[in-house]
C-alpha cells in the first residue's frame, strides 16, 4: 500500500496492486450514488464549503483524517469512513489530474462501503478497468463485455458447458463489480436469492437439502462444467453418488440393479423439491408405473387387489428401488416380507380376518414353496381373480363337487392322478392296500372332500402336511383328522366317524 504523501488533508492513489474481479460500471461520475447508499464523510465541510462546480483540487484535498479505511473481506485498504453524509458533488467540468481519487467525500465513497469490496476499487485503482477520462467525466471500459472480467478470471471456456446467464447477460448479471454485502460480490444478498432472479423454483413439502438451505452451488458450478445441467461431480448418478454413497455402494455390489438407478436419477426424483416423500417427481407407484405400464394395467385390472401396494410407501415396501440381492429387486426373501405383515392377524378389506402366519411357519413339516420362502408359487402378490390372491382356482369349501378344474392351484405342482386313479400302491400313501383314499374321499359328485378337509396347506407338525384338526363346514368346530400311517399305507379317524 501506497502511504499518504506528506501534509495535512493530503493523500494519493494507491498504485496499481492487485488483479482484476469483476466488471467496473461504465460510467463513474461524482453524484451518482447507487440508490439507498448513505453519502459518507470523512471531514467537517459544509454544504456552504462545497463549491458550485467542484474544482480538481477537491479529488487531491480532504480537510479531514489523512486517511481512509474500509474492511473488503479480502483486501484492507487506508481508508476510514465516517458516516456524516455529505452532499454528493457535482460532475467535474474539467479534466483531473492524473493522481486524482475517485474516492473522497461527495463523490464514490458508496463504492467501499460494503463488507467485500472489490480489489481494485478497496485500493483506489480504478484504471486496472477503466481508460483514463474521454471528456465530460466518462472513464470507458478497458475491455469488452465479460473480457474485463475473465482478464483477471478465467472462470469460463475452458469447458464444455457453460451458464447462460455468463454467455447471455455477462458477469454482471450476478456479480456486483464494485462491492457488495454478500460473499462473491453477488448482486443479491446470497446464492440463493442470486440464482432465484433466473431459476424460480418453489419450495415444496420434501425438498433436497441443499436446495432447501439455498445453497445451490453445492451441486452447480455457477461458471461452467463439464456435465450437464452444471454439475460438479460429473453426470448422474456419478454426482448423486458423491454424497449418497451408500446407495453407490449397492448398486456397485448388488447383481441386481434398477436400470435408473445405474442411469439417471432424475427418472424418478426431483433433484431439488417435491410435493411427494423421497423428492419423487410422482407418488410412488406412478413413478413405478411411468416404466412398469403392463404392471399397472394388471394392478388396475384385478378384482381382488393386495393392500401392501395401496399402504406406507407401495411398491417400495417390498422392492428396493435401486439395487437388491435377490431378483425382482425384492429387499428380503419373498416369506420375510410377507412376515412383515402376516406376522399378526389382519383385517382384509371384506370384513375377513386373515390369520397370523407366524405359528404356522415354526411347523415341522411346510409345504415346499413355504419352505423355499416363495409365497408367489401359490399367491399373485400384485392382485389376482382369484380369492386370497391364489394364481389358480382352489376350492374354499370344506366339500365340494368334483371339477378337476377347482384343483388347478394343487395340480400345478402335483399329478392329478391322485385324485384320478382309483387303485394304485404308490401314487399316495393315503390309501388302504391298492385302494386311493384321496379318490375316494375326492371324486364324488356331492360333498367330495377337497384338500383343505385334512391338510393344513402351508405347514403342520404331521408328515404330508396332515392337519391335527380343520374347521368343520359352516361351523366354529376343529374337527380331529388323527391320520396314522399304515405298513400298507395310512388312515385317519375324524371326529364324524371311527
Amino acid at each position: 500500500m501506497v502511504k499518504p504523501r506528506a501534509g495535512p488533508g493530503k493523500w494519493r492513489r494507491c498504485a496499481p496492486g492487485v488483479l482484476c474481479t469483476g466488471l467496473m460500471l461504465l460510467l463513474l461520475g461524482c453524484g451518482h450514488e447507487e440508490p439507498g447508499e448513505p453519502v459518507e464523510s470523512i471531514d467537517s465541510t459544509t454544504k456552504a464549503d462545497a463549491p458550485a462546480a467542484a474544482s480538481t483540487g477537491h479529488y487531491e484535498s480532504l480537510d479531514g483524517p489523512d486517511a481512509l479505511r474500509a474492511d473488503t473481506g479480502a483486501v484492507q485498504t487506508d481508508i476510514t469512513l465516517v458516516t456524516d453524509p455529505v452532499e454528493p458533488l457535482p460532475r467535474p467540468t474539467e479534466a483531473l489530474p492524473e493522481d486524482a481519487s475517485c474516492i473522497t467525500p461527495g463523490c464514490h465513497t458508496g463504492l467501499v462501503s460494503a463488507k467485500h469490496v472489490h480489489g481494485p476499487v478497496a485500493v483506489a485503482n480504478c484504471q486496472s478497468c477503466h481508460e483514463p477520462d474521454t471528456g465530460g467525466h466518462i472513464y470507458p471500459m478497458k475491455r469488452q463485455d465479460n473480457l474485463t472480467c475473465t482478464f483477471c478470471h478465467p472462470v469460463v471456456g475452458s469447458r464444455t458447458q457453460q451458464h447462460a446467464a455468463v454467455e447471455d447477460s455477462g458477469c454482471v448479471a450476478c456479480h456486483d463489480p464494485h462491492r457488495s454485502d454478500a460473499k462473491f460480490l453477488l448482486a443479491q444478498p446470497s446464492i440463493e436469492l442470486t440464482c432465484a432472479t433466473c431459476h424460480d423454483t418453489p419450495l415444496e413439502k420434501h425438498a433436497h437439502g441443499p436446495f432447501a438451505s439455498g445453497q445451490c452451488t453445492v451441486c452447480h458450478q455457477p461458471h461452467e462444467a463439464n456435465a450437464t445441467n452444471l454439475l460438479r461431480q460429473g453426470d448422474q448418478p456419478d454426482h448423486c453418488f458423491s454424497c449418497h454413497t451408500g446407495i453407490q455402494v449397492k448398486v456397485a455390489n448388488s447383481p441386481f440393479v434398477h436400470e435408473p438407478a445405474k442411469e439417471t436419477c432424475t427418472t424418478c426424483h426431483d433433484a431439488h423439491t417435491s410435493g411427494f416423500p423421497y423428492q419423487l417427481s410422482a407418488p410412488i407407484a406412478d413413478s413405478c408405473f411411468v416404466c412398469h405400464e403392463a404392471m399397472a394395467e394388471r394392478i388396475k385390472s384385478q378384482p381382488v387387489s393386495h393392500d401392501a401396494l395401496f399402504i406406507e410407501d407401495g411398491c417400495a415396501n417390498c422392492h428396493d428401488p435401486h439395487a437388491a440381492a435377490g431378483p425382482n429387486l425384492l429387499r428380503d426373501r419373498a416369506d420375510h416380507l410377507c412376515m412383515r405383515c402376516h406376522n399378526e392377524p389382519i383385517e382384509a378389506t371384506d370384513g375377513r380376518t386373515i390369520a397370523d402366519m407366524q405359528p404356522t411357519l415354526n411347523r415341522r413339516f411346510l409345504h415346499g414353496p413355504v419352505r423355499a420362502g416363495d409365497c408367489a408359487a401359490c399367491h399373485s402378490v400384485h392382485g389376482g381373480e382369484n380369492a386370497r390372491l391364489l394364481l389358480e382356482s382352489f376350492p374354499d369349501t370344506f366339500y365340494a363337487s368334483f371339477d378337476l378344474s377347482n384343483y388347478a392351484l394343487c395340480f400345478s405342482c402335483h399329478s392329478s392322478d391322485l385324485v384320478l386313479t382309483e387303485r394304485t400302491d404308490q401314487l399316495t400313501e393315503f390309501r388302504q392296500g391298492d385302494q386311493n383314499l384321496h379318490y375316494l374321499h375326492v371324486h364324488r359328485d356331492k360333498k367330495g372332500r377337497t384338500c383343505k378337509a385334512c391338510h393344513d396347506i402351508h405347514g403342520s407338525d404331521r408328515p404330508d402336511h396332515i392337519a391335527a384338526d380343520v374347521p368343520f363346514e359352516g361351523s366354529q368346530w376343529a374337527m380331529p383328522i388323527n391320520f396314522g400311517k399304515t405298513d400298507d399305507g395310512g388312515s385317519c379317524s375324524p371326529g364324524c366317524h371311527e
